[in-house]
């Protein structure tokens, strides 16, 4: 830091080593500090590849979410968790206020999408390190249709614009349309349409299933592996779970990828990007109390291979079966650094395994304490990267409204 001079103990290195050897290395509330002590410091880590650069060292941490007021409307506490800090650390992210449970709708290099709002939600994009936020359009509702967020992308193309794609479908005759708003933008623009197929006597190849329409994306929030969206398919007589679709987000079109064979009395299947950077798909067993996880053998070839079983038959049976069928839930899981993972199999607990199965413990809170915690498959990637908005929302300034909702890193 200065001296009585003004200069530094760094003044002396190449500004190669500087950057690209020390500042890169500092956590993002650092990076922030640094920014002051001098104008080239701010400027250095102020440029695009930095900023990247930096982000892709920070790591993937869950998002946990905790429901304060069980009563609309709800107060949500969003934790990102860190399991290889000294001890598991939760720290808070983001308290909205809704009606409803997900609040949490997309994530990608530091940036949330999440609404906001007791009876209409409004959307909006911040970065809890920077701690600013701002609106964010969609699309116009049509009478009948009922427009989703299912994913976040970075359109390389365009020169690094972020996009957040939306499906709009109906229930009653059972069409999709898909679009995609960029940040800061009002313009929505429609990227694909589709219907459900008819139902068939054997499942119809890729090239047929999409020629008969897209169908709607999964619910749960896409894996973002190769620079692609991959959802798993929703159930359906004509989509009988063969396929993922994946949609690319350099060229923005769809396409549809095989799967490995399901096995049976599946419950749930999720698709995962693991910290090796290979794309996942665990199946859960609704009898046995198994997880069998598959990898991607060969992506272009579309090749799966089984990986490992993880066995949880030696569990408590209360924190994989509620006691009140009411409260069952769809298992959900999330990554973690070093092999482990978090799987919660009821409301009452959020559990860590490593990934042979062995259990680790429970997510606590910071006194210690097991509290009500939600997995909402979604990560944090810590960043300093800016609201990514055009020149006409900055004119208005919108960046740095204050937040209708805390922002709490």
């Amino acid at each position: 830091m200065p001296g009585t001079g003004g200069a530094t103990v760094l003044n002396d290195l190449p500004e190669w080593v500087v950057v690209e050897e020390i500042l890169i290395r500092l956590p993002p509330k650092d990076i922030l500090r640094c920014r002051v002590v001098c104008r080239w410091w701010h400027s250095a880590t102020s440029t695009d590849k930095f900023m990247l650069d930096h982000r892709r060292r920070q790591p993937l941490l869950p998002i946990l979410s905790q429901v304060v007021d069980p009563q609309p409307p709800k107060v949500h506490l969003l934790f990102s968790f860190d399991a290889g800090a000294s001890q598991q650390q939760l720290c808070p992210v983001i308290q909205i206020q809704t009606y409803y449970h997900d609040t949490l709708h997309a994530s990608l290099d530091g940036l949330l999408v999440v609404s906001h709002g007791s009876v209409v939600s409004q959307y909006f994009i911040c970065n809890p390190v920077i701690r600013k936020c701002a609106p964010l359009a969609k699309p116009q509702a049509q009478q009948g249709f009922y427009p989703r967020i299912v994913g976040f992308y970075r359109h390389e193309p365009s020169g690094g614009e972020y996009r957040v794609p939306w499906v709009s479908s109906n229930a009653q005759d059972e069409k999709t349309f898909y679009y995609a708003i960029a940040v800061g933008s009002n313009s929505t623009r429609y990227i694909g349409q589709g219907c459900t197929p008819q139902p068939t006597s054997s499942s119809p190849s890729l090239e047929l299933a999409l020629q008969r329409g897209l169908p709607c994306s999964s619910i749960l929030p896409p894996a973002h592996h190769r620079s692609s969206l991959h959802w798993i398919l929703q159930k359906h007589q004509s989509w009988d779970a063969d396929y993922i679709m994946v949609f690319n987000a350099a060229s923005e079109t769809f396409r549809l990828m095989c799967r490995p064979a399901r096995l049976p009395n599946c419950l749930h299947e999720t698709l995962l990007e693991m910290d090796d950077d290979t794309l996942a798909l665990c199946s859960i067993s609704s009898v046995k109390h198994t997880i069998d996880v598959w990898v991607v053998h060969d992506y272009d070839a579309e090749t799966w291979s089984f990986k490992h079983r993880m066995n949880l038959t030696g569990m408590d049976p209360s924190v994989l079966v509620d006691p009140n069928p009411k409260d069952t839930i769809v298992p959900r899981m999330a990554v973690l650094g070093g092999g482990e993972m978090l799987i919660q199999f009821t409301w009452l607990c959020v559990l860590r395994f490593d990934i042979d199965g062995k259990f680790l413990g429970y997510v606590k809170s910071e006194d210690g304490q097991e509290i009500y915690l939600w997995v909402t498959w979604h990560y944090l990637q810590q960043s300093i990267i800016p609201l990514p908005l055009f020149h006409e929302m900055r004119e208005d300034d919108s960046a740095n409204q204050e937040p209708p909702f805390f922002i709490g890193l």
